[in-house]
């Protein structure tokens, strides 16, 4: 018996919580209020919700009062969720141009917390939030994460990128809230060969975790691991979350035919955090309708709903940067299903998000494309990129650039990353170029390997 989950989970997560003054359990409470709202009752808390962010920005933000202004537009314009299409959307391309006019006036920069996103379209942006911000956005994942059969408390494993070899490692004091706050194993998805994938499975089986969490891909490639090397495995979570990337039907039949349990599939990004997710119905992802607000467009237009268009996020509680009808450069669709669960919260049918593509070291360990999207992240000259792995030793390297100057120093640092994790042999070919054109399938591979794997 795991006693020590019931300590973590009445005791110590919430003291600590608590006296470090964060608000997430308080947020979670009415989260889970919310997912049961009757839709007349969840529409009126989402126009209540629209109209601050919207007045707020308006009145806080340089880069919104210009837009408002220039096309005559009030915040007290917007009285029905449908108004919200009389605001334009707002691109990866504006925020890079409109820089620190995207911020707060009430918030000083050092005050908000820095992050950024290579995104699906390979186009690094960097965002910043505030810190009531960055706390409510943990809640969001704690009650979705709930519907895998996993609670506050319970141990989950998190098959992820890892950080260490892209910023300092972990201090002392972080681990401790990883391992004995959060309960969170992190196996890392950057670097699996066999050796590593061995001892994946030996923590795994040790640890029994309620949880996995992982890159779509990574998953895919632990899993037909399991079924050729370790079909006897013990490993038995209640639940997968698959994230970070599109989830096909074949990927979900691999994963549960390894793991013998439902996988559900989850849309978020760095910038807006948890979008949608699913329940073990499996009928669509609820979409996290109480903290963002989510459309499908095509040619600017609303696309009826059960139809595919562009998705449009509006973050609610983002009072540092306002992020209004944001463009993550992914492809959705709405349903009018609802669903047996018993949670009201709309669905989302399809999401057609990120893909991503493993390169292949000359070792043969198989390194997931989300290692060279985190070495863009904050490098603002760096309009669009694209990596592909041409031979095992050669990788061409696709750059957009805002700069003239092609002797800057973050190419070093690419250059260098790119060698420690496919081989000291491998060529870094650079090409600046005006645009990159999509796959011949229409959707843009960021990163794209031509190596067997």
């Amino acid at each position: 018996m795991d006693f020590y989950k019931y300590l973590n989970k009445f005791i110590i997560y919430p003291l600590y919580y608590f006296k470090s003054g964060d608000k997430r359990l308080q947020h979670l409470k009415q989260l889970e209020i919310n997912k049961a709202l009757p839709k007349a009752d969840l529409e009126k808390l989402q126009l209540k919700k629209l109209k601050s962010i919207i007045e707020y920005a308006y009145e806080n933000t340089p880069y919104y009062r210009e837009l408002f202004d220039a096309i005559s537009l009030k915040p007290s314009d917007i009285n029905t969720l449908k108004d919200i299409e009389k605001i334009p959307p707002l691109s990866k391309q504006n925020i890079q141009a409109a820089g620190k006019l995207m911020l707060s006036s009430e918030y000083d920069v050092t005050s908000l917390m820095k992050d950024a996103s290579g995104g699906s379209t390979g186009e690094p942006t960097v965002i910043y939030r505030d810190l009531l911000c960055h706390q409510l956005r943990h809640a969001d994942p704690i009650r979705h994460d709930r519907w895998s059969g996993w609670d506050i408390g319970d141990r989950f494993a998190l098959i992820w990128g890892a950080q260490r070899d892209l910023k300092a490692t972990k201090s002392i004091k972080e681990f401790i809230i990883s391992r004995f706050i959060a309960r969170i194993w992190e196996l890392d998805a950057f670097e699996m060969n066999k050796n590593k994938m061995d001892s994946y499975v030996a923590n795994l089986e040790r640890i029994q975790p309620k949880m996995i969490l992982g890159y779509a891909s990574a998953l895919v490639a632990f899993s037909n691991f399991l079924i050729k090397h370790h079909p006897d495995h013990n490993i038995s979570p209640s639940g997968i979350i698959s994230s970070a990337e599109m989830l096909t039907e074949d990927m979900r039949v691999i994963i549960e035919k390894a793991f013998k349990c439902k996988v559900l599939n989850r849309y978020g990004s760095r910038e807006v955090g948890l979008i949608a997710s699913e329940c073990k119905q499996q009928t669509g992802l609820h979409i996290n309708a109480d903290n963002v607000f989510v459309e499908v467009v095509k040619d600017g237009k609303p696309v009826p709903i059960g139809g595919n268009g562009e998705i449009l996020v509006t973050d609610f509680s983002n009072h540092g940067m306002p992020l209004i009808r944001y463009k993550l450069g992914d492809m959705g669709c709405l349903s009018v299903d609802s669903c047996s669960c018993g949670i009201t919260l709309p669905l989302m049918k399809s999401v057609d998000g990120r893909v991503a593509d493993f390169f292949v070291s000359n070792e043969g360990t198989l390194v997931h494309g989300e290692y060279f999207t985190h070495l863009f992240y904050g490098i603002e000259e760096v309009e669009k990129f694209q990596m592909i792995q041409e031979k095992i030793d050669l990788v061409t390297l696709k750059i957009v650039s805002k700069n003239s100057d092609k002797s800057t120093s973050y190419l070093k640092y690419v250059e260098k990353k790119t060698k420690e994790i496919l081989g000291d042999k491998c060529v870094l070919d650079i090409c600046f170029v005006d645009t990159i054109a999509p796959s011949a399938s229409g959707k843009f591979l960021f990163t794209m390997s031509k190596v067997s794997h």
